[in-house]
């Protein structure tokens, strides 16, 4: 096409979409004026920072969810009950069947991870319609703990894309350094950010500890390996930032957690991110222990005591301790909560649906009410036992759980496999860091409610697909290069 007539034609059509909007807007109709904007924007940012829209659109929703938690989660335009995390879905298919069309691909990888978890979502959703039939949208609305497990293949293709994958690498750095600086101003103006920080009615932010806690154990581990292949000490700053962060959250799920990165350091040797994160833990505690010496109130009342109750309090399953920290009493009961909630979940399961088990609508939460809130009336809207393993088996039985240990089996495996290629000398760049993530977010997850909402699993996911495409490449990197080494080693005549 001729270049003056490309330039005319463009131009047209910037003047009429100009008229268009003015005319929007002197109607009072803003939605539309604002959706166009936000579809310029995206087109500006895709040509300046030469990321694929989609991808571009999944780093902020990152941020979001890492920053806002569940009041972001909530947004959606006007009229409109478009979430942050179905926009970035439905953008991610559709401009993924563009290139994958284009391309003649698919977003699917030969591995035991991609065949487990495609297996895990077929048998999910072929008892969707029927649960559908008998509960109506609350099955389509549980069921997104499963269609959430989307983002792990446009995650997977995300990371293929340098440009991507750096641009998604750096929103989680982003996203992680922020959120435990938000969570503490949370905690310390809660009033501000409910009331005054909105967004159409609703909180732009409103974070949710086990959530938060989970985040900011992993950006701890995120952060540690940065520091240990940099040696840059802003990341080992935000490593220890993460730490206290865990031991300011409250939240015993993320405690759990991070003792969980520490044991997968183990398993893996990895001693220079766990010296990290033992030196980050070993300093924060030193302050606290002078802070509880010098300061002027009671021993049993200083954030150190209070840190070494809440732990002690993750075994103390029968109530046998007397606890003199301030707002730490209910927390024999949680564990009395999780445990009744859990073994009423196993039992209906087992007498009613052993092996599909009561389907996506079904209500998990009937049972344990009326033995724990036998004589009270009890608001209670939770609809997750506070744990996903027990989630997945409540919804789809032993067929599902056993699918989704088989998925967990092939995490273990690669999770193995980036340790060993991570930590070689030499090593430019590393996937161990994104699976420490993972691992995180998904110990607290059998403790809280954190993969069955979009905060955390849809970092989860798309985190978990970058790991895995990131491992199978650094392993094909390594595998080259070592069938490359005898070659490299013989006499010029000899090739």
């Amino acid at each position: 096409m001729d270049l003056v007539l490309k330039q005319r034609l463009l131009a047209a059509g910037a003047l009429a979409v100009a008229l268009f909007a003015g005319w929007q807007i002197a109607q009072g109709s803003l939605g539309l004026v604002l959706a166009m904007m936000a579809l310029g924007l995206l087109i500006l940012a895709t040509f300046l920072l030469r990321v694929d829209p989609d991808a571009l659109v999944a780093g902020a929703v990152i941020v979001g969810y890492l920053v806002g938690n569940r009041g972001f989660a909530q947004l959606h335009p006007p009229n409109l009950p478009l979430l942050p995390g179905e926009l970035a879905l439905g953008l991610g298919l559709a401009c993924g069947a563009w290139r994958w069309a284009r391309s003649h691909t698919v977003p699917i990888r030969r591995d035991s991870l991609n065949a487990a978890l495609l297996v895990w979502i077929a048998i999910s959703a072929v008892q969707l319609p029927l649960n559908f039939m008998e509960f109506g949208l609350l099955a389509v609305r549980d069921f997104a703990m499963v269609y959430y497990a989307t983002f792990f293949f446009l995650g997977q293709a995300w990371a293929e894309s340098d440009s991507s994958r750096r641009w998604l690498t750096g929103s989680l750095s982003v996203g992680l350094a922020l959120t435990v600086p938000v969570f503490a101003a949370f905690l310390r103006w809660p009033e501000f950010f409910t009331s005054r920080l909105l967004v159409a009615g609703n909180p732009l932010i409103f974070v949710k500890s086990d959530v938060a806690g989970s985040f900011m154990a992993g950006g701890a581990f995120w952060f540690a390996e940065r520091f240990t292949r940099t040696r840059r000490p802003g990341w080992f700053a935000l490593c220890g930032l993460g730490v206290v962060g865990v031991a300011a959250s409250n939240s015993r799920a993320a405690v759990v957690a991070l003792a969980g990165g520490l044991l997968w350091l183990v398993v893996l040797r990895a001693w220079r991110i766990a010296g990290t994160i033992t030196a980050c833990f070993a300093v924060g505690l030193a302050g606290l222990a002078i802070h509880a010496a010098i300061t002027k109130q009671p021993f049993t009342q200083t954030p150190f005591y209070r840190i070494y109750e809440s732990a002690a309090s993750i075994t103390d399953l029968q109530n046998n301790r007397t606890y003199l920290a301030a707002d730490l009493g209910d927390k024999p009961d949680n564990n009395q909560f999780r445990l009744i909630w859990w073994r009423t979940v196993v039992e209906e399961t087992w007498a009613d649906g052993r092996f599909f088990g009561l389907g996506f609508g079904a209500d998990l939460a009937a049972d344990f009410l009326r033995v724990y809130y036998a004589d009270t009336a009890e608001d209670f809207s939770a609809r997750s036992p506070h744990n996903f393993m027990l989630s997945v088996f409540g919804r789809t039985g032993l067929v599902g759980f056993a699918t989704l240990l088989v998925v967990l089996f092939a995490m273990i495996a690669r999770t193995r496999l980036a340790g060993r290629e991570s930590l070689q000398a030499n090593q430019p760049d590393s996937a161990l860091a994104p699976w420490l993530l993972v691992w995180a977010i998904f110990t607290a997850a059998c403790f809280g409610v954190v993969l069955e909402g979009p905060m955390g699993a849809i970092v989860f996911w798309i985190t978990l697909g970058m790991a895995n495409a990131w491992t199978q490449r650094t392993a094909s990197t390594t595998a080259i290069e070592e069938a490359a080494e005898p070659v490299a080693a013989l006499p010029a005549g000899a090739r």
